[in-house]
């Protein structure tokens, strides 16, 4: 019996990395099957994947050993593949070969070998072939950064104002790129610097996109080319391009009046000092988006505390500096609390209370580019 020839063969080490940048875009839980695969297209010497859940679209290569000039396109299940991908040995050669029935490819490592449905390539959807926008090229450290300070302040719920569920991105003066997000209760914002001024329309970046980028190119050094269309963003940067729809509506444009420049109270505390004490607070608390905290501001020292509805309570006190009087209390919402902690990467924060709007404002104490903001809420205090 003649052997096989196989579609194509490729090394485990160079099918991998491709396949897991592709595989943020698979529709796990698809009710149309084939945004649940993976599209294989060899294409000389090297084979692309792509993927989509018609929000977002991603497309990586790798450079293949062999291929037979009768390689055809073909969709195959996006988990499935992964998974035996990933159970094959590192120094793995992997054929693509016929299957036995028609619909069916085999994948061959080995002794190992696996029978797995496809469906065509032909009806595997594409988001946008060709998009015109405007351009520019920048380092993606930064911006992955930017996205993971202001994430926490997305809404993850749907109340009916879509930019509020998005990390809104725009050019600034001076040279620099805004991030922000607002969810109602806080307000996150970060600053970057870019080598050149930049134009480009601000846009509002979905969560689970800014996460996907976050994940494709928190470490990648070379600069990114990004294009910004009327309803799509596409990211190209190190042999991946990532596509994705983006929010509509109008983010608030003067979103940093929610910090006054007239503040009547200002301390100084350690990060992690005050992160501790809120999380040995909020072990009594028992509804976490409304029992809120409550913040004393007393001489040389910051009395935090938490009293749930059913009677339970907790205290404990921080050391601050602080010269005003003494007296004042706040009451902040606990998880808009802890994401801000849990956000500033610098040893202490300046926390900035009162003035023309009653929010509390945190800011690193080194470096400008960056506040966080929560509105006062109504807060029990301990007995």
């Amino acid at each position: 019996m003649a052997k096989q020839q196989a579609y194509f063969r490729v090394h485990r080490s160079q099918l991998l990395p491709a396949l897991d940048a592709v595989f943020e875009a698979v529709d796990k839980r698809a009710k149309i099957p084939i945004l649940g695969n993976v599209l294989l297209r060899p294409e000389g010497e090297n084979i692309s994947l792509r993927a989509t859940d018609l929000d977002i679209e991603i497309e990586a290569g790798c450079e293949l050993l062999d291929v037979a000039d009768n390689a055809d396109d073909f969709t195959i299940k996006g988990t499935d593949l992964r998974d035996i991908v990933r159970n094959l040995p590192e120094s793995a050669e992997i054929e693509f070969l016929p299957g036995a029935y028609n619909g069916q490819v085999r994948i061959r490592s080995g002794k190992s070998s696996f029978s797995i449905f496809t469906l065509p390539a032909s009806d595997f959807p594409s988001m946008a072939s060709n998009i015109k926008g405007k351009t520019f090229e920048i380092a993606m450290p930064e911006v992955t950064a930017a996205f993971g300070k202001v994430a926490h302040a997305v809404q993850t719920k749907d109340i009916g104002r879509p930019w509020m569920t998005g990390i809104h991105m725009h050019p600034m003066q001076g040279e620099r790129i805004g991030f922000a997000a607002l969810d109602g209760v806080g307000l996150a914002a970060v600053q970057i610097r870019t080598e050149r001024l930049l134009d480009f329309p601000g846009i509002i970046i979905p969560l689970k996109t800014a996460q996907s980028i976050r994940k494709l190119f928190d470490e990648i050094k070379e600069p990114a080319h990004i294009e910004v269309a009327e309803n799509l963003i596409r990211i190209r940067c190190n042999g991946i391009t990532l596509l994705s729809t983006l929010i509509e509506g109008e983010f608030p444009k003067h979103y940093l009046t929610a910090a006054p420049a007239d503040y009547e109270r200002e301390i100084f505390v350690t990060v992690a000092s005050l992160k501790a004490a809120v999380a040995r607070v909020c072990l009594v608390a028992t509804e976490a988006g409304k029992d809120g905290i409550k913040l004393t501001l007393e001489r040389d020292l910051m009395r935090v505390e938490l009293a749930s509805k059913e009677g339970e309570s907790a205290v404990d006190y921080v050391p601050i500096q602080y010269e005003g009087e003494t007296g004042f209390s706040i009451g902040l919402n606990n998880e808009a609390l802890r994401g801000i902690l849990g956000t500033i990467d610098t040893q202490d924060a300046i926390v900035r209370f009162g003035g023309s709007l009653p929010n509390a404002v945190f800011y690193p104490s080194v470096g400008s580019g960056e506040l966080y903001v929560i509105s006062p809420m109504m807060a029990r205090g301990a007995e």
